[in-house]
């Protein structure tokens, strides 16, 4: 097959056509230049010293140095998946870089609190819904998915974090776009992510590159690594090296699976990763801080039109089976050398570890170059933490804990996952660092997409209009217009407590 292929490339090369938060990737630095002060003559030059550079390792928090909570259980009810378990604890370390890291911020945490931390695996959301409406104090915090939790966020099941002790949601180690579209009338904050959650690096969405199928077709991928620094990368320009792509190769005449294609997904989670790209902005806030829809619009109704042409018309589109194994069959194609772009997200990395060809990360593409920054969407089973509140005893120790064990996590573990895994065990070259840091910066959240199960499912509004071919996005929306206006100001109310 690879032989097949290097002949297949060499013959249909063309001309050369053409990778939480921000502020908690990048080292906030405090360091001032060089200064040389002038003395009187005759005396000696003095040099004033530099102040020391702030970085992850060293960003202090503001918890007081003499906290002690005798000892007492900080429990954490969590999903038992094991990505879920592992951003919160190891049994024990295994000598694996990121269970050391894990392993040792949690002794500190612990040592420096004196707390305990107690996992208790199970259904986060309902667990918890169930204990509050028995007035039970079993789980001092939730850790769940965000798309399950904030389900409930109009339920009274959880304290408002901007009226908690220690917690300072406007430290780096939380993430501010996160913060900023879940804070309701600007004071009320149930809900938190960021550094403490590792999935939430984990689903970002991403385009993985094959570099073989790529240098071939169209030149070295620092051409295109050059195009997304320049700020270029946009929808229009991977539709056409998509375009470009697509080889039958077992020579059948026929389009399947087992022929090389730009691009592939299924029009279910995929398309939300570029959504997250085009920056979509599904709401605003009124002048007391509550949301209102604004995604009907011009530019929402154009991209609908080019993810159905991404999907339907461009001949180097291969379309996935919505399910699993539908996502498997893209992993496998992309590993095989079948396939050029995969939207996915970042811990995929870790499945192509045994990948013999090189690839590359880029931020999902932009949609237009009116668009200013690349932004990014997190897939809605990354963890979001609360306090139920039940926990009132142990109430100080819990946010106690959790400020400092979200600060620990950013200055010990994020880089080690992030940085040493992600960037240099997973990835392939060089310049993957500084595309990492790029999909970071411009993490992206939304009201509405939060609370889609709330809102009719509006934030997969593109899924419906991508899945059914022929569709127009002002068609659809209209038809859901009503329930979408209905069920906002149902959540809009029931968040004033009317």
């Amino acid at each position: 097959m690879k032989k097949t292929l290097a002949v297949l490339l060499a013959l249909l090369m063309l001309l050369p056509a053409f990778t939480a938060c921000a502020e908690s990737e990048t080292n906030t630095e405090t360091t001032a230049a060089d200064a040389t002060v002038d003395v009187t003559a005759g005396a000696e030059e003095e040099t004033v010293p530099e102040e020391t550079e702030m970085t992850r390792a060293t960003t202090p928090d503001n918890l007081p140095g003499d906290l002690d909570f005798g000892g007492t259980d900080v429990t954490c009810l969590h999903l038992d998946g094991n990505k879920n378990r592992r951003e919160l604890y190891v049994e024990e370390d295994t000598g694996d870089a990121l269970d050391s890291a894990i392993y040792a911020r949690n002794i500190a945490v612990e040592e420096r609190l004196n707390i305990k931390i107690a996992p208790i695996p199970g259904d986060a959301a309902s667990l918890a819904a169930t204990a509050v409406t028995a007035g039970i104090d079993d789980y001092q915090t939730v850790w769940g998915q965000q798309y399950q939790l904030m389900k409930q966020a109009t339920q009274g099941l959880y304290f408002n974090f901007y009226d908690m002790k220690y917690i300072e949601p406007e430290q780096p180690w939380w993430a501010k776009n996160f913060i900023e579209a879940a804070t309701i009338a600007n004071e009320r904050l149930y809900y938190l992510t960021g550094d403490a959650t590792m999935t939430m690096l984990m689903n970002m969405g991403v385009i993985y590159v094959n570099n073989s199928i790529f240098e071939n077709m169209y030149g070295p991928v620092d051409d295109l690594y050059q195009i997304v620094l320049e700020g270029g990368w946009n929808f229009d320009v991977m539709q056409k090296y998509v375009e470009g792509t697509y080889i039958d190769a077992n020579g059948d005449t026929t389009r399947d699976v087992d022929d090389i294609y730009g691009f592939a997904a299924h029009t279910i989670s995929m398309m939300d990763y570029l959504v997250g790209g085009a920056d979509f902005r599904f709401c605003d806030y009124d002048d007391e801080g509550y949301p209102y829809l604004i995604i009907n619009s011009e530019r929402a109704v154009s991209f609908a039109e080019e993810l159905q042409k991404l999907m339907y018309e461009n001949t180097g589109t291969y379309i996935l089976e919505g399910s699993v194994a539908g996502e498997q069959t893209g992993i496998a194609k992309f590993s095989e050398d079948t396939l050029m772009f995969l939207p996915f997200r970042a811990e995929t990395s870790e499945q192509l570890r045994d990948m013999e060809s090189d690839y590359a990360i880029l931020p999902c593409p932009k949609f237009g170059e009116d668009q200013e920054n690349y932004s990014t969407a997190v897939h809605d089973s990354a963890t979001v933490l609360c306090i139920p509140i039940t926990n009132v005893e142990r109430q100080d120790a819990t946010c106690a804990f959790l400020e400092a064990f979200a600060a620990e996590s950013y200055r010990t573990v994020t880089d080690v996952y992030f940085g040493t895994l992600l960037k240099e065990k997973f990835a392939r070259d060089e310049n993957v660092a500084t595309i990492f840091d790029i999909i970071l910066e411009g993490v992206y959240f939304d009201f509405a997409c939060l609370h889609s199960y709330a809102l009719n499912s509006i934030g997969q509004i593109f899924r419906s209009t991508t899945s059914d071919r022929g569709a127009t996005f002002a068609s659809f929306y209209q038809k859901n217009a009503k329930a979408y206006d209905k069920m906002m100001e149902r959540l809009v109310k029931s968040y004033k407590g009317e």
